[in-house]
């Protein structure tokens, strides 16, 4: 009789295990992911397509990226016209005009800031003391290809370097910072569930901003310019239009947007607005920002934060 029950028991617990494990299978296979694809390649390193093509009702491209793209989605461009997703079918979009803006700051001739010579140059500004800022990676293991040889590294990414310059630029300017290390890989849909608990012991210090440092997966040619007479990679400001809370955190986006634009025309491609929260619920001032784009090298990602640490040293002085 107690062989009989035993048995009873480890039937049971099997058919729980078994319910429980294809329970959890089918979670993630079904839960909308907000981390970037990777990036396939062949045995002989060639690239896919693997990022998303945002197209206006005309057929213009406005937007290329590796962030998952969703009707309803909005993109702010270059020169502040504002679009929603209307249509996505596979990795093309379609998206039209909300409101079209032309800032007093941006160029006012409509030519693309990335193809005018020159850029005036900022006039340094230093942060009131006291001001205090925390840098983290929730995909820690994203790299430039050009430099590193592969667009992924696990707890060993490029974007730490990227962070790095970020943060000694800002110390530079008077600015204290907290530059967390912590790894969140793999990079997959639970990568935001792991950052969340380090952003959160990070605003235990009560920061003036805290910046989620990230790059893209997109075509080199949108986010390679020149400043200055300087090669650099532009920057991304990303959203999460799920934050119940967002329009706080945008009005502090196109504050930093509206700075770039007046001191350096086209650092600043945009503001996308996607599905999530990207952690942004947590405080009004985090954002996260696309520092180039895997097929670009680091060394223009590292000057694209040192153009972007002069950005929000101004802001930060200015508020």
């Amino acid at each position: 009789m107690d062989t009989i029950n035993r048995r009873y028991i480890w039937l049971f617990f099997s058919i729980l295990i078994t319910i429980m494990v294809g329970a959890y299978i089918f979670n993630i296979i079904k839960a909308p992911s907000l981390s970037k694809p990777y990036i396939l390649r062949s045995d002989a390193g060639e690239q896919t397509n693997s990022y998303y093509v945002v197209k206006d009702t005309l057929g213009v491209t406005i937007l290329e990226t590796g962030l998952p793209v969703q009707v309803d989605d909005q993109y702010i461009d270059e020169h502040n016209v504002q679009y929603i997703v209307l249509k996505v079918d596979g990795k093309n979009a379609v998206a039209d005009i909300v409101t079209k803006k032309e800032d007093s700051t941006n160029n006012s001739s409509g030519v693309s800031a990335m193809n005018l010579p020159y850029y005036k140059k900022s006039i340094p500004a230093q942060a009131a003391p006291g001001t205090h800022v925390v840098i983290y990676h929730t995909h820690t293991d994203e790299s430039y290809v050009p430099t590193s040889a592969k667009a992924s590294q696990p707890g060993a990414g490029d974007i730490y370097q990227v962070g790095n310059i970020l943060t000694d630029s800002l110390q530079k300017s008077g600015v204290s910072v907290t530059h967390s290390t912590n790894a969140h890989d793999p990079h997959d849909i639970n990568a935001y569930h792991r950052s969340r608990k380090t952003v959160t012991q990070l605003l235990t210090e009560g920061p003036d901003a805290a910046f989620d440092i990230h790059r893209d997966s997109a075509p080199a040619s949108a986010y390679i310019t020149s400043i200055n007479g300087v090669d650099t990679s532009r920057v991304m400001i990303v959203m999460g239009r799920s934050n119940p809370n967002m329009k706080t955190n945008l009005q502090y986006a196109k504050k930093i947007k509206a700075e770039a634009d007046n001191l350096y025309p086209g650092l600043v491609r945009g503001i996308f607005m996607g599905k999530g929260s990207y952690n942004q619920d947590l405080y009004p001032t985090a954002l996260l920002f696309e520092v180039g784009t895997e097929t670009i090298s680091l060394d223009l990602a590292e000057n694209g934060v040192r153009f972007l640490s002069d950005v929000i040293t101004h802001v930060l002085a200015s508020s």
